[in-house]
Formats: C-alpha cells, sequence, structure tokens
C-alpha cells in the first residue's frame, strides 16, 4: 500500500510537471508572435529615425537657404525702389579686430561711442539713422535703428542693463569684435553718388528701413558662418579664435554702424560691432 502510494504520488509530480512545460509552451507560443511584432516595430522606429533625421537636417538647411534667399530678394526689391544698390560682399579680420574691454567705465565708453552719446554726440549726424542697434528694453531682443537721439539713450540704457545681468567680471572675460564688412557697390553708381559735404568728397548712400535691415541680417547670418569658409585667423591668438569660431561664448551687444563708411582701396566697408562675454567654463584669459 505504501508502494502504491509514493508510485501515486511520483506520477502526480510528473504529471505537474508536464502540465507545467505545456503551460511554458502555450505561454511561449501567445507571446512569441508578439515579440515579433515587437522588434520589428523597433526596427521599424530604427529606419524611422534615421530617415527622419536627415530629413529635418535638410528640411533645416532648406530653410536657412531659403531665409537667405529671402533677404536677397528683399535687397533686391529695396534697390528697384530707390535703395542704395548695396549687398554684403565679405569680412575683414585683422589684428585690430579684437580687443579687451578692462572694466566697466571703458564698456560705458564704448556704449557711447555706439550710440553716439556723451563724449562721442559730436559724431552723430543725419547718417546715424542707417544704423542698427541691438535694443533689449522688451521681453525679447531686437535689432533695429534708433528713432532719435531719447531713443538712442534709451537704448543704450536698456544695454547696460542687460548687460549687468550676465554678470561680467572684467577679469579678461568681455571682449569687443570690430569686423570690416564690405559692401558692394558698382563703380558707376560711386561715381553717380559722390557729392562734396564740408568742403570733402564723399559718397551719399540712402537705404530704405528694410533695406538696412536685409544688409544687418546678411552681416549677421555670413558672421555665423565664417569659420565654415575659414577655420583659423592666422597669427592670432587662441582666445581671439576662440571668439571668431564664437565657442562657448555670449553677446552682450551688437551694432551695426553705416554712419561712417570707409574705403579700403576700392572696396567699401562698415562696422558689425559685436560685444561679447566669455563663458567661465574652460576659460582663461590669454590676452592683455
Amino acid at each position: 500500500m505504501g508502494w502504491d502510494e509514493e508510485n501515486i504520488t511520483a506520477g502526480g509530480k510528473v504529471v505537474a510537471a508536464i502540465y507545467f512545460l505545456i503551460a511554458q509552451v502555450v505561454v511561449f507560443l501567445f507571446f512569441y508572435p508578439m515579440l515579433l511584432v515587437g522588434k520589428q516595430a523597433d526596427e521599424e522606429l530604427r529606419v524611422l529615425f534615421e530617415k527622419r533625421f536627415p530629413e529635418e537636417e535638410r528640411k533645416e538647411l532648406e530653410d536657412k537657404m531659403e531665409s537667405q534667399r529671402e533677404v536677397v530678394r528683399t535687397i533686391e526689391k529695396e534697390i528697384r525702389k530707390g535703395s542704395a544698390p548695396v549687398s554684403f560682399d565679405g569680412f575683414g579680420f585683422s589684428e585690430d579686430t579684437y580687443h579687451l574691454v578692462e572694466s566697466q567705465a571703458k564698456l560705458n565708453q564704448l556704449l557711447d561711442y555706439f550710440f553716439r552719446n556723451g563724449d562721442y554726440a559730436s559724431l552723430a549726424d543725419r547718417q546715424i539713422k542707417s544704423n542698427i542697434y541691438m535694443d533689449a528694453a522688451g521681453k525679447k531682443l531686437n535689432f533695429r535703428p534708433a528713432k532719435s537721439e531719447m531713443d538712442r539713450r534709451r537704448m543704450e540704457h536698456s544695454a547696460k542693463q542687460w548687460i549687468k545681468k550676465k554678470h561680467p567680471s572684467f577679469d579678461g572675460d568681455v571682449y569687443v569684435e570690430n569686423v570690416r564688412c564690405f559692401l558692394e557697390l558698382d563703380k558707376k553708381e560711386v561715381e553717380k553718388r559722390k557729392c562734396v559735404v564740408d568742403g570733402e568728397q564723399t559718397t551719399a548712400l540712402i537705404f530704405s528701413r528694410k533695406h538696412l535691415m536685409a544688409l544687418y541680417l546678411q552681416c549677421l547670418t555670413h558672421r555665423k558662418e565664417a569659420m565654415q569658409t575659414r577655420e583659423h585667423l592666422e597669427g592670432l591668438s587662441e582666445t581671439y579664435n576662440r571668439i571668431y569660431r564664437l565657442e562657448n561664448v555670449d553677446v552682450l551687444f551688437q551694432c551695426l554702424l553705416l554712419d561712417q563708411m570707409e574705403w579700403e582701396g576700392e572696396r567699401l566697408y562698415v562696422q558689425l560691432s559685436t560685444v561679447f562675454l566669455l563663458k567661465q567654463e574652460g576659460f582663461q584669459a590669454q590676452d592683455g
């Protein structure tokens, strides 16, 4: 009798094991198609992302190119309407492009010069309305010409408040970049627009507001992409080249000064000035 009980118990264990194996097989057969579907979905998702990212990059490039074309179209349209026949024609970097701003007082003096205020008020003439300034008065930064002397003073005050929020230490972390923006102007147009002001011969160029903004956008776009055509500025320090590459820097102020156009040989240029703050991560002052 005892032997029969042991036999039955052993048989019961075998049956239980068989049922367990059957259950495992059933579970496997039930979930295996789902696993296959999951793997297929993962693969499809991977392929989708691989396709999507190049498409997004292409779309971003197309949008940028279309934006640049729109700027060019705006300039061409304004020229046809009578605005000065001028467009962006390259940058000029040199040893004199970069300067260290050693103190708040030096920065204030620089802003006075840009806005033609204070000791530099005598530089303000009719052409000052052609200058494009960073306006930090609103919630978002804006770039526009100043409407009046009072407006220039207000914009300078806003610029100082904006810079103050960035907490510059002036311990080798603030630099100004003055880069020459060359403008394309046909020789025939130069001759047509020559005039005499205060006994000196000059070239009179009249710009529409839209043309000025488009010129600024042209200069800004090409400045951001300058390192793509010229990776390194020979003869300049690593700090200057870091600024040139726009590497780990923040913009404190920017303006495009068209009220004092200059000639370099037969090329006309204006000045794009940007005050940069070198971010402290990985920063070491190298230039005095």
